[in-house]
């Protein structure tokens, strides 16, 4: 695998994540469009837990993230059933950005490395190495993104036409 491209992957798409949150306030992050179960915060949020998961946490054992994020973030939830409130959106962009210096800094050096057990999704599909792991969470990371993008585009248009 040629880990410089994979690893040029990710930045491109953290850095069109972080791109898509610019300029989004907390309460745009928190609307939640018509037909939408989830809002741009739980997206974001979301992408940090699962890349952490993919990148840190399934590997080696340990990740950064304090746990109740599961709470919030992870496969199932949704805004409406948080009964505290979640970590702020700056505060998980600011996470964002730590975690790709992480991400380029240790799992970059990885991505060739066997799992101790092979991580398999609900899906099916088998991951055997850090650097499928990366790769999937490259993907995910793109589908999410494309959701804040949709979804910025309709909390906008309602705003510019109330």
């Amino acid at each position: 695998m040629k880990n410089e491209f994979v690893v040029k992957q990710f930045t491109i798409a953290r850095n069109r994540l972080l791109s898509a949150l610019e300029n989004v306030t907390e309460e745009v992050a928190g609307q939640k469009p018509e037909g939408f179960n989830n809002n741009i915060h739980w997206h974001a949020g979301h992408i940090l837990l699962v890349t952490e998961a993919f990148l840190f946490t399934v590997p080696t054992g340990s990740g950064k993230l304090q746990k109740n994020y599961n709470e919030f973030f992870a496969n199932g939830t949704k805004p409406d059933d948080w009964k505290s409130a979640p970590p702020s959106l700056q505060e998980i962009i600011d996470q964002l950005k730590d975690q790709e210096k992480r991400a380029k800094e240790s799992a970059a050096a990885r991505l060739d490395e066997t799992l101790s057990s092979p991580f398999s999704l609900q899906s099916g599909l088998r991951m055997e190495t850090v650097g499928e792991l990366m790769n999937m969470a490259i993907y995910h990371e793109a589908v999410h993104t494309g959701y804040i993008n949709a979804m910025k585009r309709i909390v906008n248009k309602q705003a510019t036409s109330s």
